[in-house]
């Protein structure tokens, strides 16, 4: 019994001395590389660099207005870029608050056939389509840091960020297109995150892997359609769809003591 108290007293104690640590503060840059995917439905699986229009030569006015569907979709992953800089408030050696501010992307590629009539054709042809969908931020992120030990944390937190561009570019066949999306009408430029992951540091360096999933529908689906008959004038509807994010993100920074 005595043994128990014993091994309950010192791990109390050792427990103690690790609370009472001095307080620090750190600051620090990291920059790296994340890999990308946007949870898309079926509403995005079309080619919208431009409208195509069906005119009824009857009455020679626009029948229809649509986008091209892409044939056999397949959204992959994408690679994005981070660069940024952290404060780091360590409580005592076992828990820690850190702030960090960057810029990171996120985005998705999708990859299909579209069948398109060209002008003065009866047939439709199909050509090959690939499209990348890349979205800017500037990203903040609020973690507790749990330190295993000196050499190893577990960070968990929100990161919300702000899209300040969104833009898809590829290529239909060999002709090449990019898209810049609209604030407001075609994207949602506040994304809020849930984040975590671990960090391992070597003398003033760390390495960090990270996961993050996001909440917010980004994108917006767009349907193109005439204002009226007369001036056959189009207009576009948007409407809210599934679009959210999620990131695995690797960083190597460096912490100043």
């Amino acid at each position: 019994m005595n043994k128990k108290l014993t091994f309950l007293v010192c791990l109390l104690a050792i427990f103690g001395l690790r609370l009472s640590a001095q307080n620090e503060m750190h600051f620090g840059v990291f920059t790296g590389g994340s890999v990308n995917m946007m949870n898309i439905n079926k509403s995005f699986y079309y080619d919208d660099d431009k409208p195509i229009t069906i005119y009824n030569y009857e009455t020679d006015k626009i029948d229809s207005v649509y986008f091209l569907t892409v044939n056999g979709a397949k959204v992959k992953p994408n690679g994005g870029f981070i660069l940024g800089g952290l404060f780091e408030y360590k409580v005592n050696d076992m828990l820690g608050l850190q702030f960090e501010l960057f810029y990171n992307q996120y985005g998705y590629n999708i990859t299909g056939t579209v069948d398109k009539k060209n002008q003065g054709d009866d047939d439709f042809v199909t050509y090959k389509y690939n499209a990348k969908t890349k979205i800017s931020n500037f990203s903040a992120a609020l973690l507790l840091k749990i330190y295993a030990c000196d050499y190893l944390s577990l960070d968990l937190g929100a990161q919300p960020s702000f899209c300040f561009r969104a833009t898809k570019e590829g290529k239909r066949g060999i002709e090449q297109f990019k898209i810049a999306y609209k604030d407001n009408d075609e994207y949602n430029s506040l994304n809020f995150c849930a984040t975590g992951g671990l960090t391992g540091y070597y003398g003033n360096f760390f390495l960090s892997a990270r996961y993050s999933i996001g909440f917010t529908d980004i994108l917006k689906t767009k349907t193109p359609a005439l204002l009226n008959d007369e001036k056959e004038e189009i207009y576009y509807t948007y409407s809210e769809a599934k679009s959210t994010t999620s990131s695995v993100q690797f960083t190597l920074g460096y912490r100043f003591k």
